[in-house]
């Protein structure tokens, strides 16, 4: 019997080196796969609208299996006359992605599409330590254009590269950041596309290999596509978009 904690203590043990491993791995394969990408854009200049996209990852578009998967991609597929403008970059949390945002700072656009969150939350940020310069991006946000609209992240503790109990760590983190997201867009009156589901809810869960890209980190091309009919559906980006 007293070998018995000396076990479980080993079982434990390799159940976390094992996902250490795994996950090591395929973080290895997402940062390959983030160098492969570019952010959509397209410019013209005689657009009847202007749209700034900025954000990490999924702004840019990384784990769709075309850019024109991508969010800003589906986005010029159904509204060609628009000039889309996309400073997103892999690997940007939200103090980068506020440092975007003043690159344009002078420039005029229509609506500010934010991509937020999700490298915060992989690197284990607590809401605390997001809030100050998430508050900061969004006001400044409303300097530059009158209309923002924010994605929220989904639940990254679905990504298959994860396994319990980390993923359930994950899956808290996004849960605390979805908080976060709707009081300061309540407080800012920003926008705000829940992409966030509990279980019975999520089609992401029913089906995780479907859904992720090949690092089965990062979202795959029907992922984007589920969240694109989100922000078409929770937003007034298509009225906004729309030719007058």
């Amino acid at each position: 019997m007293k070998r018995v904690p000396l076990i479980l203590a080993l079982l434990v043990g390799g159940v976390f080196f094992f996902n250490a491993v795994f996950l090591g791995t395929r973080v290895y394969q997402a940062v390959g796969l983030a160098g492969e990408s570019q952010a959509f854009e397209v410019r013209f200049d005689d657009a009847h609208r202007r749209i700034l996209v900025v954000g990490d990852n999924i702004g840019v578009g990384t784990g769709a299996g075309d850019p024109g998967l991508s969010i800003a991609g589906l986005i010029a597929r159904d509204f060609p006359a628009v000039e889309i403008v996309n400073r997103s970059r892999n690997g940007a949390g939200v103090p980068e992605v506020l440092e975007q945002l003043r690159s344009v700072e002078g420039e005029v656009f229509d609506v500010i599409l934010i991509h937020a969150g999700s490298i915060d939350i992989l690197r284990l940020k607590s809401p605390d330590e997001i809030k100050e310069p998430l508050s900061g991006l969004f006001h400044l946000a409303l300097t530059i254009s009158g209309r923002v609209i924010v994605m929220g992240t989904g639940d990254l503790g679905l990504a298959p590269a994860l396994f319990a109990p980390i993923s359930w760590m994950y899956t808290e983190r996004a849960r605390a950041a979805r908080d976060l997201f709707v009081l300061l867009t309540r407080q800012t009156g920003v926008e705000y596309v829940d992409l966030f589901r509990e279980q019975d809810d999520d089609p992401v869960r029913k089906d995780p290999g479907r859904f992720f890209s090949p690092d089965r980190l990062h979202p795959g091309s029907e992922t984007y596509s589920l969240w694109y009919g989100e922000l078409m559906r929770q937003s007034s980006l298509a009225g906004i978009l729309r030719l007058p």
